[in-house]
């Protein structure tokens, strides 16, 4: 299998989940700054048009497969891990490593809603994980020295950002320097168990997704083929 797929110039870690759990207990014991990006097929669509979405994805410290069609369009074939992506198990493995270390985090989220459903998830998923603060930008504002001073004055361990892309990435590039805390995990919109159900719009978006990406790596293939001649 595979530990690094290359999609339109995007590198995306293969890792299994307990690959990724092992590199996730190495970044809750330290203390510099270490970047986990959750990558779907719209961010590595994204990446073609917006450079700094790609540059942060390949600056990360540790990225995950969002969906698991970025496995069949890169030709892994691994049931093992199609049913890790589909059921999400990194993000619950996570929620119990930080429950058991004590680690202290911050939700950061577009809207207030959004930001009450994530809290609502976490501490449904586990009463004792222990959230110390959050941002919504709508209600806050983009500054973002305003949301940088409000994450470091929760002294939280782990930021979990469910901010949309590219705000987010052009976030990160521009900010981390500034951030005192171990991780920021990007886990994206939807980061519900997929096994639960799968929406039929989602169903729809996501085979829409899938074929646009095909589409752009054909022509991204023949053009690299062209420029051989």
């Amino acid at each position: 299998m595979a530990k690094r797929i290359e999609l339109l110039g995007t590198y995306i870690d293969n890792y299994t989940v307990r690959e990724a759990l092992l590199q996730l207990d190495v970044f809750l014991s330290s203390t510099a700054l270490n970047i986990i990006e959750t990558v779907t097929l719209e961010k590595i669509l994204m990446g073609e048009e917006n450079p700094k979405v790609q540059e942060c994805i390949n600056q990360a410290n540790l990225t995950l497969i969002g969906d698991k069609e970025i496995l069949t369009e890169s030709g892994q074939t691994s049931q093992q891990r199609m049913r890790e992506i589909k059921d999400n198990d990194f993000l619950y493995e996570m929620i119990r490593r930080v429950v058991r270390n004590q680690k202290k985090v911050f939700l950061l989220a577009m809207t207030r809603g959004e930001a009450d459903k994530m809290q609502a998830f976490f501490q449904g998923e586990n009463p004792r994980f222990k959230i110390e603060g959050s941002y919504a930008v709508e209600e806050c504002g983009t500054d973002p020295d305003a949301i940088v001073n409000e994450i470091n004055s929760a002294t939280p361990d782990m930021v979990i950002s469910s901010m949309t892309s590219p705000y987010e990435e052009e976030f990160i590039l521009e900010n981390k320097e500034k951030l005192s805390l171990s991780i920021w995990y990007g886990i994206g919109g939807d980061y519900h168990k997929k096994s639960d159900g799968f929406a039929i719009g989602k169903k729809v978006k996501s085979l829409a997704l899938q074929g646009k990406l095909h589409h752009t790596m054909q022509k991204y293939q023949k053009e690299s083929q062209e420029k051989k001649k």
